[in-house]
């Protein structure tokens, strides 16, 4: 029997220990998914079709738990998993479902009534497109293909399978059953770093005999069209291995602030400020709003600086808030870190930071969150949203991410997003969330960053349900600040703060 790739990624992520977040810092040689609108494809990537799953090392795991229909039956086809790479010549997919009870072979060719698995493909010019012509494809693997090769005949079906030329590896897996699937890519088919692809997972279950569950992955598919429309595709990015900067879903007939309207998403125009710091009186942090963090909470991450409430280190002037990191003649480091904790927490609202970021090899400033109780227990179980962070060896890229039982940076599964934000660390950039009882949505400087969507599963998915403080920090190196080391020309980090907002 095979394991999962979920449980082997998981087993070989020696860097899930360090506290990164890019892609590369997790160990995977892609980005995460945008949710339900884009994956990202690592290529080049050698993948054997037999089943043993290590050629798949690095390669980023998307879980699906969500579409029109949950299985009743919870050791049932409550979620899938895929992973999508190239070597430039074939698109390899693979997918695996939970299914403590296979079915399979009870509705002769209609095998979308029971246990199957689908990838939707447009290879085309034209991602738009309403309905399927040359280069897209449905391809449906069902669960009667189980031990079934590379080198066997496939009982597949869906629009244009019969002409795509897909081989699999077909197995059974300690959660239910995998394959692992290869397409060969179109002669005129060029793979590029950026290029974007129409793309589609959608799996079907059975608990006893019909069909009575549906997962689908993009989130513009939400009555099960995709088999007749393939404007409904996500999007699948090329990605070359070793690239820093991380290509945008391209021509997708909707932009991601039409999607963030679609998913919930307000902005703060619709609501009210309910709490603010402008830092108008100079000296120290107003006491009503801020307290000082423990001295050594950094140890955590292995940081170099201790955290203390001296002027030197927070300190009100001209209408701003600086937080200064500084390296004293001992070569001991000292910074500050502010939090709302005991003063005031908020559930649910849209909470936005003005700040110009430290430069320097070593730093790592943050604007986060944390659960005012540890309502589900210690962390990661509680939750922490961490609305910007930044490090000093990868100027100007800023990432956003959650943690939550399931997801950390400890497993490595933590949901996150970074990009390039020019001038960071030159000017002022706002940076904010909107959360509420569906969603977490992130922007920078009001355009829309990222978001992360409530699933089932319970706090382990999603603690999202309590009072959270506000954190401002400046670290000096640690487990990710420090990775590569400390830059011995910086003596002083600063980050500066314009306002602080909560909007409800």
């Amino acid at each position: 029997m095979k394991i999962s790739i979920r449980t082997l990624l998981a087993s070989v992520l020696v860097f899930a220990v360090l506290f990164g977040v890019t892609a590369q810092d997790k160990g995977t040689i892609a980005p995460d998914q945008i949710p339900g609108t884009a994956v990202y494809v690592p290529y080049p990537v050698n993948i054997t079709l037999d089943g043993s799953i290590s050629d798949w090392k690095g390669v980023p795991v998307q879980r699906v738990t969500t579409g029109p229909s949950i299985s009743p039956d919870k050791g049932q086809n409550q979620w899938v998993d895929f992973a999508v790479a190239s070597d430039g010549k074939q698109l390899f997919v693979y997918m695996e479902s939970q299914d403590t009870k296979i079915i399979a072979g009870k509705h002769g060719a209609n095998f979308w009534n029971e246990d199957s698995m689908e990838f939707y493909v447009n290879l085309s010019k034209n991602l738009l497109a309403k309905s399927y012509g040359k280069d897209i494809a449905q391809v449906n693997i069902n669960a009667t293909n189980i031990g079934k090769t590379a080198n066997d005949k496939l009982s597949l079906s869906g629009t244009n399978a019969s002409s795509a030329k897909v081989r699999a590896h077909v197995f059974k897996t300690k959660n239910g059953w995998a394959y692992e699937a290869a397409m060969d890519l179109p002669k005129n088919f060029t793979v590029e770093h950026g290029k974007n692809i129409g793309f589609q997972v959608h799996a079907n279950g059975a608990t006893e005999l019909d069909r009575d569950s549906k997962l689908i992955w993009g989130s513009l598919d939400t009555d099960d069209h995709s088999y007749q429309d393939p404007s409904l595709f996500g999007r699948a990015i090329f990605f070359k291995v070793g690239s820093t900067d991380v290509p945008e879903p391209q021509n997708m007939g909707l932009t991601l602030a039409d999607i963030f309207k679609r998913e919930g998403a307000r902005g703060k125009s619709a609501k009210k400020l309910v709490w603010s710091d402008d830092f108008d009186t100079a000296g120290a942090p107003d006491p009503a709003k801020w307290d000082y963090d423990a001295w050594d909470v950094g140890k955590y991450n292995e940081e170099l600086q201790i955290y203390t409430d001296s002027r030197d280190n927070s300190f009100v002037k001209d209408g701003k808030l600086t937080i200064r990191a500084i390296l004293d003649s001992k070569g001991k480091w000292s910074s500050a870190r502010l939090l709302t904790r005991g003063k005031q927490s908020w559930k649910y609202g849209y909470i936005e930071v003005k700040a110009k970021l430290p430069a320097g090899r070593g730093t790592w400033p943050a604007i986060w969150m944390m659960p005012e109780r540890n309502s589900y227990g210690d962390w990661p179980a509680s939750g922490e949203i961490d609305i910007m962070e930044h490090v000093g060896f990868d100027q100007d890229k800023i990432h956003t991410s959650v943690h939550t039982q399931d997801y950390n940076h400890r497993k490595g599964t933590q949901k996150t997003r970074s990009a390039k934000i020019p001038g960071v660390s030159d000017s002022f950039h706002t940076y904010a969330i909107e959360w509420n009882d569906k969603a977490i949505f992130w922007y920078v400087d009001d355009e829309p960053f990222y978001f992360f969507q409530r699933e089932d599963g319970g706090y382990g998915v999603w603690p999202f349900d309590h009072p959270f403080h506000i954190i401002l920090n400046v670290a000096m190196g640690g487990t990710w600040g420090g990775m590569k080391g400390m830059d011995p020309a910086v003596k002083q980090a600063d980050m500066v703060v314009d306002y602080v907002k909560v909007y409800q």
